[in-house]
């Protein structure tokens, strides 16, 4: 029996560690990379995929007037498959790369599924301007992480395979079908364009606020109690202007008309002086923007620390009570707090910014499980 050739993954770049002169999703499309002779734009010369800042590799020591080189320094790519497969190829082009690709590269396969990672490559060259191919052991795979030693520039990354009979389930966002309100800033976005994001554009859209925003929040009104248990937070093609931090409260409410009360013990944001004295602002957007903590009498009211304040007693439940975000990157949260069965999510993130999805997933609770059967 003739055995199957392999096919090409689907995939998109989840996370990268630079990419300042291109537009890295170029870098995983199975389109020809184009010849982008005498394009230019601001950063100089125009490529198609993925290229790095350079001196990777290199640190100033000024104080010593020396230079640090590290040979095991190196820029990253973070790739995810649109389908579990067993991954027995592997392309990589440098095309249009002349002088300034990727010198060598290692590349590592995950699999969710699993739980296991194999390094398949270890740092094999890559020529300029040409094709590479390599053909490794069949390997099951959800995601791969390519390691770019030390910088340069990558215009193709495919992935060929089988599909395996194990795949993960589809499932719905839950946000997709519940109600907004709350929504503290809709500046150039909405939240319900950001759960309604899905990379179909080559540009930033969904959920940006105006930078005034000092922490902004949208509510929730989940269709039926759920179980969350996976949240995803892109800020894709947000390259400049994402949020920094990300977190998630839920709670169960059986009478709808107390919400306006119970939101009062919603988490919010405090300061924290040096010298250990707190302040929770009634309004903090007002009190930040006023510049209000000058009038603080603390030893340095110049510099402090915010922090989320959740009161003890509060009937909301943390799902997700910190996670720092990075920009143009597919987050995917699923060690989340056991928070149980909530009728209403409350997102926040710090401070301002753009999000282009938001995603969670669960389970509801049984008829009998759930609150007021």
């Amino acid at each position: 029996m003739t055995p199957t050739a392999p096919t090409l993954i689907p995939a998109f770049l989840m996370a990268y560690s630079d990419s300042s002169f291109t537009n890295p999703h170029e870098v995983v499309k199975a389109a020809e990379p184009e010849n982008r002779t005498g394009d230019f734009t601001h950063m100089g010369a125009k490529y198609w995929g993925f290229e790095t800042v350079r001196h990777r590799a290199t640190t100033v020591l000024s104080e010593e007037q020396a230079l640090a080189y590290d040979h095991n320094a190196y820029h990253w790519l973070h790739i995810g498959f649109k389908k579990r497969a067993q991954i027995s190829q592997i392309k990589i082009s440098t095309k249009w790369f002349t002088g300034n690709q990727v010198k060598t590269v290692s590349v590592v396969l995950l699999d969710k599924h699993s739980g296991t990672e194999h390094q398949v490559l270890t740092r094999v060259s890559l020529n300029p301007d040409a094709e590479h191919s390599f053909d490794i052991a069949p390997t099951p795979a959800t995601e791969c992480r390519v390691l770019c030693f030390h910088e340069g520039g990558i215009s193709r990354i495919n992935l060929f395979g089988q599909a395996t009979a194990i795949q993960p389930p589809v499932r719905d966002n839950v946000l997709a079908s519940a109600e907004i309100s709350q929504v503290s800033n809709e500046h150039y976005g909405s939240p319900l364009m950001a759960v309604k994001g899905v990379r179909a554009e080559e540009h930033m859209v969904g959920w940006e606020s105006a930078r005034n925003g000092f922490g902004e929040q949208a509510l929730f009104h989940l269709a039926q109690p759920t179980v969350i248990d996976e949240i995803i937070v892109d800020t894709y093609m947000h390259r400049l202007n994402p949020p920094l931090s990300c977190h998630v409260f839920g709670l169960t409410l059986q009478t709808p008309d107390t919400l306006g009360d119970i939101m009062a013990y919603a988490p919010r944001w405090q300061l924290e002086f040096s010298d250990g004295s707190q302040v929770i602002p009634d309004n903090f957007q007002a009190y930040m923007l006023a510049e209000q903590y000058l009038q603080e009498k603390v030893p340095n009211n110049k510099q402090f620390k915010i922090k989320l304040h959740h009161k003890a007693g509060s009937p909301w439940r943390a799902i997700l009570p910190f996670a720092p975000l990075r920009a143009d990157t597919y987050h995917q949260f699923d060690t989340l707090a056991d928070a149980g069965a909530v009728t209403h999510v409350l997102y926040m993130h710090y401070p301002n910014g753009g999000v282009h999805g938001l995603k969670m997933f669960g389970h509801n609770l049984k008829a009998a499980d759930q609150p007021g059967a």
